[in-house]
C-alpha cells in the first residue's frame, strides 16, 4: 500500500513537471506557432484562411544587420492574418516551408513589462548612441534617453529567435507595444 501510493505520488509529481513545461514561456513561439517547426499548412489550420498570400522580402527593421542578405531576396512566403483575437494583424513568413518570422500588431494595449515573462528573454532598449552591435546575438550597451521620444524599440535574443518589438512612450518610459516580430535566428549571418 505504501509503495503503491508513493509510486502515484510519484507519478503525480513527474506528470506537473511535464505539464508546465508546455507552459513556459518560449521565446521561439507564439501560441502555437513554433519557429522552424510550423509550416504554412499548419499556419492556416490555426488561424483560418488568410487575407494575402504572397512572396516577398523581409521587412525586419534594423535586424537586417544580424542576417543573411537572403533576407532582402523575395524569396519568402507571407500569409496575412487580420482581426485573429487581440491582435489587428498577425504576419507569418515561411521559407522552404517553415516558419521563419512571426510580426504581431496588436490590437490591444500590451505593457512592455511584460515581454520577458511571456517570452523568457531579457530586453534592452535600442536608440540613440547605443544602436545594435554588428556582432549578431549581442544586446546593445544601456540606453537612457536624454529627452522624451515618441516611440521606443526593444530587443530580446534567444538561442533560437531575435525578438523586436515597437512600443509607444510617454514621458519617456516605453508604454505600450505596438508591434512585435519574431525572427529565427536559422536566418542569422554566419
Amino acid at each position: 500500500m505504501k509503495n503503491t501510493l508513493l509510486m502515484l505520488c510519484y507519478a503525480i509529481i513527474v506528470a506537473s513537471v511535464f505539464a508546465q513545461s508546455d507552459n513556459r514561456p518560449r521565446p521561439d513561439g507564439f501560441r502555437g506557432l513554433i519557429l522552424n517547426q510550423t509550416t504554412s499548412k499548419e499556419a492556416i489550420e490555426m488561424l483560418g484562411q488568410p487575407v494575402s498570400d504572397k512572396l516577398d522580402r523581409l521587412d525586419i527593421s534594423k535586424i537586417g544587420k544580424w542576417l543573411d542578405p537572403k533576407h532582402k531576396e523575395k524569396i519568402f512566403r507571407h500569409l496575412t492574418f487580420k482581426k485573429v483575437g487581440n491582435f489587428r494583424t498577425i504576419d507569418l513568413s515561411f521559407l522552404d516551408e517553415k516558419l521563419m518570422m512571426v510580426e504581431l500588431e496588436f490590437g490591444k494595449n500590451l505593457k512592455p513589462e511584460k515581454l520577458e515573462n511571456l517570452f523568457g528573454v531579457g530586453f534592452a532598449i535600442v536608440g540613440g548612441p547605443s544602436d545594435l552591435p554588428d556582432e549578431p546575438g549581442r544586446y546593445p550597451p544601456p540606453f537612457f534617453a536624454t529627452y522624451y521620444p515618441d516611440s521606443f524599440t526593444l530587443v530580446g535574443i534567444s538561442d533560437q529567435v531575435f525578438i523586436w518589438a515597437n512600443c509607444s512612450a510617454s514621458t519617456g518610459i516605453p508604454t505600450s507595444v505596438d508591434r512585435m516580430r519574431l525572427v529565427s535566428r536559422a536566418l542569422e549571418k554566419k
